[in-house]
C-alpha cells in the first residue's frame, strides 16, 4: 500500500512538473525517400568559414555538432570527410520576445468610524481588501530555434529537416532540443 501511494503522488507530481519542460519538436522528410541507402555523413561547414546563421559560440557549435553526430553513429552512420552520403547542417535563430504577465493590486482595508447618535456611542465598519486592478509588466526572455538539415550530397536536395523551439538559450538545452529531434529521426539501425 505503501508503494502504491508512493507511485500515484509520483505520477501526479510528474503531471504537473513535465508539461512545462516539454518542447515541440517537428520533423519532415523528403517523399519517396529511403533512408537504408545513407551511411555517412558530413557536415557543410568543413571549410572553417562562419555563416551569419550558425552559432557564434564555439562551444555551441561544437557541443551541438557533437550531439548530433553521437545520436547518428549510435543509428549505425559514419561520419566522414570523402564523398558522404549526406551534408549536415544547423541553424539557430534567436528571437527577443517579451511574456506579459498580469499582477492584481489590491486597495487597502480600512476600518470606518463613526459616531451613533441614537446609542450615544462610537460604531465602526470594517472594509476589507478588494481587488481594484490589474498591473501587468514585461517579461523579456530569448526563444531559440534550432534546425536540422540533411542534405543529398549527390542531388544537393534536402532529404530531411527537423526543428525545436525552447525558450532558453544554453548550451544543456540546445544538446536536450538536438536529442528530442533526432528521437523523431526514424530510421533502421544499420549493421556495421
Amino acid at each position: 500500500m505503501k508503494q502504491f501511494v508512493l507511485i500515484l503522488s509520483a505520477a501526479i507530481a510528474s503531471a504537473f512538473i513535465l508539461p512545462g519542460c516539454l518542447v515541440t519538436t517537428h520533423v519532415e522528410s523528403a517523399p519517396g525517400i529511403n533512408f537504408s541507402n545513407y551511411k555517412t555523413f558530413s557536415w557543410s561547414n568543413g571549410t572553417g568559414e562562419k555563416k551569419e546563421d550558425i552559432a557564434d559560440n564555439d562551444i555551441i557549435d561544437n557541443n551541438i555538432k557533437n550531439t548530433i553526430s553521437l545520436q547518428l553513429e549510435n543509428k549505425g552512420w559514419k561520419e566522414t570527410s570523402q564523398t558522404p552520403d549526406v551534408i549536415l547542417d544547423y541553424n539557430v535563430m534567436v528571437e527577443k520576445k517579451v511574456n506579459r504577465i498580469p499582477e492584481p493590486v489590491y486597495n487597502y482595508p480600512y476600518t470606518h468610524y463613526y459616531y451613533n447618535g441614537w446609542r450615544h456611542r462610537m460604531g465602526y465598519m470594517y472594509y476589507p481588501a478588494d481587488l481594484a486592478i490589474y498591473h501587468t509588466y514585461n517579461v523579456p526572455f530569448k526563444q531559440g530555434t534550432l534546425t536540422v538539415n540533411m542534405v543529398d550530397s549527390k542531388t544537393n536536395q534536402l532529404i530531411w529537416q527537423g526543428d525545436v523551439s525552447s525558450k532558453t538559450v544554453t548550451t544543456q538545452e540546445m544538446q536536450t532540443d538536438v536529442t528530442s529531434i533526432l528521437k523523431k529521426f526514424n530510421v533502421p539501425q544499420l549493421n556495421g
